[in-house]
């Protein structure tokens, strides 16, 4: 489908750009880019069945190309599709180990699988989505993915100020924009295209960054990008925030071959805007991108830690218990908290959440149901084959089958003593199954199903 541009736009971009307008009209109307990311966070990460021969420079783990999303390598969150122009975010971002990071426009969840990734799911992540369907969405992304160390909440970026005032190393604001730099990927959304459209955007987004400054640590980093050309929405926005809040300063970024300087003179002149980044797919292999980093000076106050009750019960720790010898090589014990009948391993037990609307805290490890625990999925997409005591390498057929819900019934009768098994496919962990009397009974959820 082909990009069909409004006159009112065209216009606008042939006063900003004069001569390259043409250029950039004619990139538009061009083929874009597939690329994709591995996931460190499985076990042998590299053993997937695509063409990794086109690396992405910027991104140790992102290549160009094409993925298949019913390919297992996908279902078991070996491979993750995204944007190139949008990977490079998430490398400003350079989340460490050891910090606090809030991806505060989250969903689909790209960016933050991305920082989970390179977090190595330690420290911890809050991925946060105000639309309640996109963060069901960004959650099951992090499930497929196997994460450990996030909490993904539904919430207004306000709801975040009281009880999170200065409490994050690093924020990302990946701001819901007007979208002009993905028309070509997604052509259709060029009928919602309009100057009033680009200026409420840019209105929302000052509100964003003024809850963003307010959530920040004094020394933290703060990432803004979108995926659109427009000044109001970039350059401008980030000359209000910087004069708002004197105390952000904003660095310097290596800009790769394609990647330009962001513009002062869109930024009322502001000689600072040129450590900002921009990306046009006239000049760079993937889509249009706007995006700079911020660090707040000064230094972080000590914050007082309250956390909340795991809610475990002795009854609890010895169904967990009795699961864990049957199936695992090892008892889990930390970090356990449960609520109403489900057993987490939290990410966070600071009882600022309290005040949130969480949607997954941690790793989801399963349900307490009569007399037993039984395990959710989440569990078998974030733990490590070594941890099982049994898995169960699927054939071809068998692999349909329970794609499609079906029960497996086995010629053999392995040594599985009535155990809960991890199912693999090409060696790939993606599901449990139920093995009883040389038969695996279907437990893959009925959402998932195909």
């Amino acid at each position: 489908m082909s990009v069909k541009l409004s006159q009112e736009f065209k216009n606008k971009y042939q006063k900003l750009l004069g001569d390259r307008a043409e250029q950039l009209f004619a990139a538009m109307e061009g083929k874009s880019f597939d690329s994709f990311r591995l996931n460190p966070l499985k076990a042998n990460y590299q053993n997937v069945a695509v063409d990794t021969s086109q690396p992405i420079e910027y991104s140790d783990i992102g290549f160009y190309g094409d993925i298949d999303g019913n390919s297992i390598d996908h279902l078991s969150g070996y491979l993750y599709s995204q944007e190139p122009s949008a990977m490079y975010v998430s490398e400003l971002v350079d989340p460490q180990s050891n910090e606090t990071v809030l991806d505060l426009c989250a969903a689909p969840g790209s960016k933050s699988t991305y920082l989970a990734s390179k977090m190595g799911s330690q420290g911890l992540l809050v991925s946060n989505e105000i639309n309640y369907k996109r963060a069901k969405v960004l959650s099951s992304n992090i499930e497929r993915t196997g994460i450990t160390n996030t909490v993904v909440t539904n919430n207004s970026p306000q709801d975040f100020e009281k009880p999170f005032a200065g409490f994050f190393d690093k924020i990302l604001v990946d701001a819901p924009c007007s979208g002009e730099g993905m028309f070509r990927k997604d052509p259709e959304s060029v009928k919602y295209w309009s100057q009033e459209y680009v200026e409420q955007c840019a209105n929302r987004q000052k509100h964003i960054l003024d809850s963003a400054y307010q959530l920040l640590k004094p020394g933290g980093t703060l990432v803004y990008s979108t995926c659109t050309f427009a000044p109001e929405e970039n350059e401008q926005n980030i000359d209000y925030f910087l004069n708002k809040y004197p105390d952000v300063k904003l660095q310097d970024v290596k800009k790769y071959p394609g990647m330009e300087d962001g513009k002062p003179e869109w930024g009322n002149d502001n000689p600072e805007l040129i450590k900002t980044l921009r990306m046009f797919p006239d000049r760079f292999k993937g889509e249009g991108h706007f995006m700079c980093k911020m660090v707040k000076t000064g230094e972080p106050e000590k914050l007082r830690v309250r956390t909340f009750n795991d809610g475990i019960k002795k009854a609890d720790l010895i169904l967990i218990e009795k699961f864990a010898k049957a199936n695992l090589t090892s008892i889990p014990t930390d970090n356990l908290f449960k609520l109403n009948d489900f057993l987490y391993q939290a990410a966070s037990f600071d009882a600022r959440f309290k005040k949130l609307h969480i949607l997954r805290n941690g790793l989801k490890l399963g349900e307490f149901k009569k007399n037993r625990l039984e395990p959710d999925i989440a569990m078998i997409l974030a733990i490590q084959p070594s941890k099982l005591k049994a898995t169960y390498e699927l054939s071809d057929e068998q692999f349909k089958k329970y794609l499609h819900g079906e029960a497996l019934m086995l010629q053999e009768t392995p040594d599985f003593d009535n155990k809960w098994i991890g199912l693999t496919y090409h060696d790939k962990l993606f599901s449990w199954g139920r093995y009883s009397n040389r038969q695996i009974k279907n437990v893959y959820p009925k959402g998932l199903r195909r």
